[in-house]
């Protein structure tokens, strides 16, 4: 992407945007911000409420996990948003004030170690008292080793959180997890955190109601039913790959602030199904496919916001083939990043330097990724081919040999189609060899992981808070959400020196570890997206963010039309 232009995005950026938080985590594609350039104030000026208060959406995809102890996908989060409250949440203008959640009120000892919660008095859906027990158990949930939440790390900041998840120690009484009454809890840090606050708004930090997992068990969050709401809105119905549609919760805190009566969710991926929904009025807010992009950038209804998320080609650390550095390598430098991002996506998305995106705070008034600059080599095809030759030597196969047993998988959508399509064409070009691609749903795509079936991939991440850990100590050795199965001691004593250290020591603790990943090649960094879309005028208070779930409708409503 040029300069000129990236430089506008930035600047309007810094303009309206303060860095949010919330959870977003592993990326589905497709829509790929800033707070809604659509969204007022209904109070204001001449504006009158349409008379049936409903937002058509698309979800673009079923939700593989409604669990916020277990789930990592966007999709989920978006709608766990949706339907559940935490300790706090993110307000239009990125703060994270007392009362903007469950908690009413809160302290911090002078040592930055004891957060004390005071909960207000809110219910669930079913009517029942939200308290403190309800955190506790949510939270002892998401490190339970049996779980196996892969946000479990999340949680390391708080006293024996770690040694509880790994199993060095079995006594709750010695974490620092404490509901000392029903409206009262107590946290405990290993060591001061000054985004802890803001992370209590982080998806898995959400809490599940103790008494409906325990009494749905394995069929928790599976269906409508089997679910217990506290947010702005419950699950109404549930058509599982087709719609799934929100209901205002009237059990809601502040239900008052709500004024969307209902929220229909489609599940569309295809790029044509999409924009003629938009067109014909059955959608009110969509993404935009470069295709489509001519079509509405100069009408009022269109959008554009940068976004804190980086993608990436994936490569499987323990596969026969890319376990070989060489192999890594060779397809980095066939792949020709700038040509896809100005051709193939052509939105304004920029090509990636590293692992972490700009916008993330960094040192000497600069961002983090200001701090480390370029890490990664441009497209060769001469150095790509003289890598693959190295590699396949080293490996003792050829070319056929590699073609026939390794897969490139990937997504199902139009996106995903043209990406996957684009990479294939360049490996062919600079490499000699012809993927297969196997496209598939994102939960499939997430099972594939957790099996380490799979060689190569393109995998998306976005910031679930605005510090640069958020994106570094996801190639933790055995991290939850280190799918590339990535492990280097001297890359985990980084990270865990930046954990502990503070101010330009941890900044350059996790700069010198971002060094080390582009040496061992467990990635290659390919964009870091614009996001574009288009919503009706009629549309408002739908806030989005650079960093957390990007996606916020509590304050959405809409305009009689």
């Amino acid at each position: 992407m040029r300069r000129n232009k990236w430089v506008a995005l930035v600047l309007a950026l810094m303009m309206v945007l303060t860095l949010g938080l919330a959870g977003c985590g592993k990326t589905n594609a497709d829509d790929k911000g800033t707070n809604d350039n659509n969204g007022s104030d209904a109070s204001k000026g001449e504006e009158k409420l349409a008379a049936e208060q409903v937002l058509k959406v698309n979800w673009q995809s079923d939700p593989p996990d409604l669990d916020p102890q277990t789930t990592t996908d966007q999709v989920s989060f978006w709608i766990i948003n949706a339907v559940y409250d935490g300790l706090v949440r993110t307000q239009p203008d990125g703060t994270i004030p007392k009362g903007s959640g469950l908690a009413e009120d809160w302290t911090i000892s002078e040592d930055g170690l004891t957060y004390t919660f005071k909960l207000k008095d809110a219910n669930w859906s079913d009517g029942t008292p939200i308290t403190a027990q309800d955190f506790e158990y949510a939270w002892f949930r998401a490190i339970d080793p049996e779980v196996a939440s892969e946000y479990a790390y999340q949680f390391y900041h708080i006293k024996n959180a770690e040694a509880f998840n790994t199993g060095k120690i079995t006594d709750k009484n010695e974490v620092g997890i404490k509901a000392l009454d029903e409206k009262t809890l107590e946290v405990t840090l290993e060591r001061p955190t000054p985004f802890f606050l803001s992370l209590t708004s982080f998806i898995t930090y959400i809490p599940a109601q103790k008494a409906a997992v325990e009494e749905f068990g394995e069929e928790f969050a599976s269906a409508p039913d089997k679910m217990v709401y506290s947010g702005p809105f419950m699950i109404e119905s549930w058509d599982k790959e087709q719609k799934l549609n929100l209901a205002k919760n009237p059990n809601y805190w502040d239900a008052d602030t709500v004024k969307l009566e209902r929220i229909e969710g489609d599940m569309i991926s295809d790029n044509n199904t999409k924009i003629n929904l938009y067109d014909t009025g059955e959608l009110d807010v969509t993404a935009v496919p470069s295709e489509f992009l001519s079509k509405y950038k100069d009408t009022p209804e269109f959008g554009s916001t940068a976004d804190a998320s980086t993608w990436y080609l994936q490569f499987n650390m323990e596969d026969k083939y890319f376990s070989n550095i060489n192999i890594r390598k060779a397809f980095g430098y066939a792949s020709d990043r700038q040509s896809y991002v100005d051709n193939i996506l052509a939105d304004g998305s920029m090509v990636a330097g590293g692992l972490t995106p700009p916008l993330l705070a960094g040192k000497d008034g600069k961002d983090f990724a200001e701090n480390r600059g370029n890490l990664y080599p441009e497209f060769d095809s001469a150095k790509a081919k003289e890598y693959f030759e190295t590699g396949l030597k080293e490996l003792g196969i050829t070319k056929e040999e590699f073609e026939k047993h390794v897969s490139f998988i990937g997504g199902e959508s139009t996106w995903w189609s043209r990406t996957m399509q684009a990479l294939q064409q360049m490996w062919k070009d600079n490499l000699g060899v012809e993927l297969k691609i196997e496209q598939m749903s994102f939960a499939m795509r997430l099972e594939r992981y957790d099996k380490k079936d799979y060689g190569i991939s393109v995998a998306g991440w976005s910031g679930d808070y605005n510090d640069a850990m958020t994106f570094m100590d996801l190639f933790l050795t055995d991290g939850g959400n280190n799918d590339a199965f990535y492990s280097n001691p001297e890359y985990d004593e980084l990270i865990n020196k930046a954990m502990n250290g503070s101010g330009d020591e941890r900044i350059d603790a996790m700069l010198e570890a971002e060094n080390l990943l582009a040496k061992d090649y467990p990635i290659y960094p390919l964009f870091h997206p614009a996001r574009v879309y288009v919503q009706k005028e009629y549309v408002k208070g739908i806030e989005r963010f650079a960093v957390g779930c990007d996606t916020e409708y509590k304050w959405a409503y809409v305009l009689e039309h």
